[in-house]
């Protein structure tokens, strides 16, 4: 009998079947923030209610896990392919949209030491309140800069801070990063510019009621979406950091 251990993030919990390859010290360790968002029997499971292996990695493991919690929220919450940071004292979030690969979990780790920790991989979002529903994750780092392959890292090991309890998105960046630019161009996108390049940092948005009404909704409530482009994440920490603290 394997050990099956209660998952939560996005607002929904999963139980995992360890199975033999994965330790579940390292297991528990690597997902502390999530397993104890589950103190007592969740209220609601995903679609499956279960994760079973065979697994080929905790990287693998982590990507079914996103899967059945992702699945469990469809049609309720905005779902963004982004990493995202709040303020422990106001609950103010704010969430950076990018495909995958373009440095989300590298900018997050260094937010993570002065903010609160939400997730690097998919923020979820309630339609109209914006409150977002944290995915504390492992974080998915590269193992060095000429291997592509990554590898999970427990937030709390890394010195990440632990989030408000009640985070509600009052910004959101759509990140384009390259190497070869030197210093950072920050823009405000127009209205249609806006919808167009974040509808592929979402999933099932068309499962939502009135998608592109809901994103022009939230681009007014935020106030616009930032488009910027970046080399490195180091160029852009201090002004995302000052974001939030300013909200």
């Amino acid at each position: 009998m394997t050990e099956a251990v209660v998952v939560s993030g996005l607002g929904t919990s999963t139980a995992v079947d360890l199975g033999s390859a994965i330790d579940p010290t390292v297991f528990r360790t690597a997902w502390s923030r999530c397993v104890d968002l589950a103190p007592r029997p969740p209220e609601r499971m995903g679609p499956s209610g279960r994760v079973a292996g065979p697994y080929p990695s905790m990287t693998g493991l982590t990507r079914m896990i996103t899967g059945e919690l992702i699945g469990a929220r469809v049609g309720e919450l905005l779902m963004l392919h982004a990493g995202a940071v709040c303020n422990t004292t106001t609950g103010a979030t704010i969430a950076y949209a990018a495909p995958g690969g373009t440095g989300k979990s590298t900018l997050t780790r260094r937010l993570g030491k002065t903010l609160g920790y939400i997730t690097d991989e998919t923020v979820g979002v309630e339609p109209g309140t914006w409150r977002v529903h944290p995915y504390p994750k492992p974080l998915s780092l590269r193992n060095s800069d000429t291997d592509h392959s990554k590898s999970e890292h427990d937030p709390q090991g890394l010195g990440m801070l632990v989030a408000h309890r009640e985070p509600r998105l009052r910004a959101l960046l759509i990140l384009r990063r390259d190497p070869t630019i030197i210093s950072p161009i920050w823009s405000r996108l127009h209205l249609f510019d806006a919808i167009v390049a974040l509808a592929p940092e979402t999933s099932s948005l068309g499962a939502l009621d009135r998608p592109l009404h809901l994103l022009a909704d939230l681009y007014r409530s935020l106030g616009g979406f930032w488009l910027v482009r970046y080399g490195e994440a180091e160029q852009i920490v201090d002004r995302v950091r000052a974001l939030v603290e300013e909200s």
